[in-house]
């Protein structure tokens, strides 16, 4: 009796799958007269649409006058340079960008949070775009290392690069980095292009404007020409 009942049931599931087998192998039949059609320069297409199932196997439906189409396609296609010898010099001095920025990242704000990282980082992307600086990453961040004081970034004069990155903390800054090159950064500093701890004061900070604390750092920018009026007016009074 049981296995009436077990047989009964299934029954229904067995036909279902012949049923779904059957229409897979119709759908690849037609597909395989496309094909071969195709191939043997047979512009006529069969009369009856493709089964609707058989849509989700293929995006591209081919009609009359797609050879043609196909041609033009691949006459444009052939004068486009994909990749040339100049790529290997691009990429080299993208990844020598990238190393460039996740060094300021590692020696001046390692042990900030992903926003402190970023916040650095967008300094050194906002440097590279003022008339004052180089115009590039990593002249931006070597920029006086030759000099044992006056150099921009301290972390390139002052001897910590001495001491190699920890893997953990330098793959970090190198995502933040990559991040920030993406242009994928909400920090928001401004145009902010200098820097320092809030354990210090340096002498220059009274003549730019703050314009943001973020972490253990505090940002500024350049004032403009009325922006500088008012501060020297102000460290007058005091």
């Amino acid at each position: 009796m049981g296995l009436a009942v077990a047989l009964t049931l299934a029954l229904p599931m067995v036909l279902s799958l012949t049923a779904e087998r059957g229409a897979l192998q119709r759908d690849n039949t037609t597909w395989q007269v496309f094909a071969q059609d195709f191939l043997d320069g047979e512009e006529a297409l069969p009369e009856q649409s493709p089964p609707s199932d058989a849509l989700s196997y293929a995006q591209v439906y081919v009609n009359n006058g797609s050879k043609a189409v196909m041609q033009e396609d691949l006459h444009i296609m052939a004068s486009l340079e994909t990749f040339t010898k100049t790529h290997f010099g691009t990429a080299a001095a993208q990844e020598k960008a990238v190393n460039c920025m996740a060094m300021a990242i590692y020696y001046e704000a390692r042990s900030e949070p992903l926003s402190g990282q970023l916040a650095v980082a967008q300094v050194v992307l906002n440097r590279v775009k003022h008339r004052a600086y180089p115009n590039n990453i990593c002249d931006v961040v070597f920029e006086g290392s030759e000099r044992i004081t006056g150099c921009q970034f301290t972390f390139t004069c002052d001897g910590s690069m001495a001491i190699l990155p920890r893997p953990r903390g330098w793959e970090r800054s190198r995502k933040a980095a990559i991040h920030a090159m993406l242009g994928m950064s909400d920090i928001t500093i401004g145009r902010a292009t200098h820097y320092h701890t809030t354990a210090i004061q340096p002498y220059w900070s009274s003549t730019l404007l703050r314009t943001a604390n973020i972490g253990t750092h505090v940002f500024y920018r350049f004032p403009s020409r009325r922006e500088k009026a008012l501060l020297l007016d102000a460290s007058y009074k005091f």
